[in-house]
């Protein structure tokens, strides 16, 4: 089934391609949750992490992936290095951005330590050339996930273009359809990173199915959640916990928030469990030369209310409307006690 077991019974191999921020000062942590859900729900084989600059450098994600792996004991599982940075474009400019924001929210929320260095290793792979072995040997089985840019990837597919027909769905955690942005009004931080990689999966053939900001801000880890994870009672639980309290103190201060959006794990979830979502076909284009626009995406639903028509056919599923209970169950159930 599309989006849930590959059979009846059987643990669904995935590859969760991140940009893991947990554990760096300043920096979203609910891509270490996502990864947590990774480890902790019984349906999900982890095949691999594979680490794709975004919000925290490349180096700096793939220490706190590693770290995140010896913490949860969980070292079997192989943590690839990957992008260092956009297919084309210089992130200086977002790079300083993000700089700016994670000292504004280390100055006035943030009250931990630096963590210790990894001991673990990264594996000697490269991201692409790992994911596109993965999909070959299984092929119609694994899923890739992508929670950061896009990066890696697209690498995959420029590599061997097979892998569009040979992976099962690329999930991406990304993007703005119908919502505004947050790297500015018009796009999402994932896109606005490297649109180019982007229109690059789009473009494949691969099945791509797309979760925007559209559903993952309607999603919400409050206080309660956070604590009801601390309780699980594994050092896992413990880090997740004491990491989440100053993001989601800079959410709640900051953003007004009660809590801090689950983006990511929502995009794992759905891949567990494609009932937690529900997509529209469309066309979905990817503005690359706009000076502050770069990065927008513009969907085309099949029956659309535009006077222009869809520039192509469709190339994705977009997640525009969710069962948030589901999800969260889902999601509590597999990571809090």
């Amino acid at each position: 089934m599309e989006g849930g077991l590959t059979e009846r019974g059987r643990r669904k191999p995935i590859i969760l391609d991140t940009d893991p921020g947990i554990g760096s000062p300043g920096s979203d942590v609910d891509d270490g949750l996502a990864i947590a859900l990774g480890l902790l729900h019984p349906r999900c084989e982890l095949l691999g992490l594979t680490i794709v600059a975004g919000n925290v450098a490349h180096e700096e994600g793939l220490a706190n992936a590693l770290r995140l792996l010896e913490i949860a004991g969980r070292t079997e599982i192989p943590v690839v290095p990957g992008a260092t940075g956009p297919l084309i474009r210089d992130p200086s400019r977002i790079r300083e951005w993000m700089g700016a924001r994670r000292r504004q929210a280390v100055e006035r929320f943030w009250d931990l330590g630096p963590f210790s260095a990894p001991t673990l290793s990264p594996a000697k792979a490269r991201a692409a050339e790992f994911i596109a072995d993965a999909v070959r040997a299984r092929p119609g089985e694994v899923t890739v996930v992508a929670i950061g840019p896009c990066t890696n990837v697209a690498s995959a597919l420029l590599l061997d273009p097979t892998v569009a027909n040979a992976v099962a769905e690329i999930v991406v955690m990304g993007g703005a359809i119908g919502v505004p942005g947050l790297l500015n009004p018009a796009v999402e931080f994932n896109v606005g990173y490297d649109p180019e990689s982007v229109a690059v999966v789009l473009a494949s053939g691969a099945p791509v199915t797309l979760v925007p900001l559209d559903v993952t801000t309607r999603t919400c880890l409050t206080p309660r959640d956070l604590e009801r994870i601390g309780r699980g009672g594994t050092p896992l639980h413990a880090f997740l916990a004491v990491t989440g309290r100053p993001w989601q103190r800079f959410a709640m201060e900051a953003r007004g928030l009660p809590g801090f959006w689950l983006h990511d794990p929502l995009a794992l979830a759905y891949a567990l469990d494609a009932a937690i979502l529900t997509l529209t076909p469309m066309h979905v284009g990817v503005e690359l030369s706009g000076e502050l626009t770069a990065g927008q995406l513009s969907g085309y639903p099949q029956s659309s209310r535009f006077l222009a028509p869809a520039p192509g056919p469709v190339n994705a599923r977009v997640a525009l409307d969710l069962n948030e209970p589901r999800f969260m169950e889902l999601f509590l159930g597999a990571i809090s006690c």
